[in-house]
This record gives structure tokens, sequence and C-alpha cells, in this order.
């Protein structure tokens, strides 16, 4: 079963480091994880639309305008960490207090939340969290450059993987009464 425990040792291992119980116990790898965790979850969830975290919704109007460019502002959900696209793929903007600025009305969009139950990370979103902490712990825990060197490699590495196979999951059908493309590839 995956848990933020099970994803810590998994970290913690790939360094040589002591596995824990909880991140309260006294132990400079659970203090570690515990500053670690969340910071590594979320970078990872905002640098690839990962497919589990994404969420098709309609954002609520806010009742003031922008001041200028767009004209309509609207309040993203709490979660969100990130806009993919809008529905009609019209320009938009994200600003403070998780406000996004655009001509759509009404604005519907494809999100990326944070997810925070790791029962519903995929297995290779896992070992890439795993390389991240591994990477992060390398010097603080082991004290060795060599070995946080050595372990974000293996995260870039993981992380291409991921990636690939996460993007390989919303693949689009080719509109085959399209004649042009009917055409390439015959």
């Amino acid at each position: 079963m995956k848990s933020v425990i099970s994803i810590c040792n998994k970290g913690l291992q790939y360094v040589g480091g002591s596995p824990i119980v909880s991140l309260e116990e006294n132990t400079r790898g659970a203090e570690l994880c515990n500053q670690l965790y969340a910071e590594v979850r979320d970078e990872l969830l905002e640098s690839h639309h990962w497919s589990f975290a994404t969420r098709y919704v309609r954002l609520p109007k806010l009742p003031e305008s922008p001041p200028f460019y767009f004209a309509c502002a609207y309040q993203l959900p709490a979660d969100c960490i990130g806009v993919r696209q809008l529905q009609d793929s019209k320009p938009f903007e994200v600003v403070e207090g998780r406000v996004l600025y655009t001509d759509s009305t009404p604005a519907k969009a494809i999100i990326t939340v944070r997810v925070t139950d790791p029962a519903l990370y995929p297995a290779l979103f896992v070992e890439v969290m795993a390389r991240k902490l591994a990477a992060e712990l390398a010097v603080p825990l082991m004290n060795s450059a060599k070995l946080e060197q050595t372990m974000y490699s293996k995260f870039v590495d993981s992380f291409a993987r991921a990636a690939a196979v996460d993007g390989a999951e919303g693949v689009q059908q080719i509109d085959e009464s399209d004649g042009w493309l009917q055409a390439r590839t015959l």
C-alpha cells in the first residue's frame, strides 16, 4: 500500500538511510522527510500535467472585471496548481489570488490539482517522488554531493520515463475522415 511513509522510506533506502515509522519520530531522516515531502510532491505535480491530477472544471465568474486587456475574471479552485488550457483555447493569464483572466464566457478549463492521497499515485509517480526525495536527502542526510548527483541523474531518468508513459494515456485519436491525413498515411 502506497503511503507517505512508504514513499519516504523508498527515498531513504536509495541513499542508504534508515527507514522511518512516522514523520514525527525523532530521527534526522524523519525530520528531513517531514520538511521535504510536500515540497517535492507539489514541485513534481507542477512540472508535468499528470493524468491522475487532471480535472475538468467550469470556473465561477467573479463580479469584478480585470483592469485591462481581458474581459472576465474567474476564481480557480483552491487545490489548482496549474491551468493547462481553456476549452475554447482562448488566451488566459493566472494572477494573484488564484484568479484567471480571459475573454472566454463561460470559462471551462483543464487544470492540474494537488493530489495529496498517495494511494492515488501511479507506480511510476511513486518512483519519481522517491528518486527526487533521495536526491534532496543525499547532502543533508549522507553528506555526499556525489550521491546527490547520482540520485539526481536517476531522478531525471525516472521522471522522463513516467512522463512519457503518462503522456501516452491521453493520445488523441486521428480523425480518419480527414482526406489529407488519409493521403499522408497511405
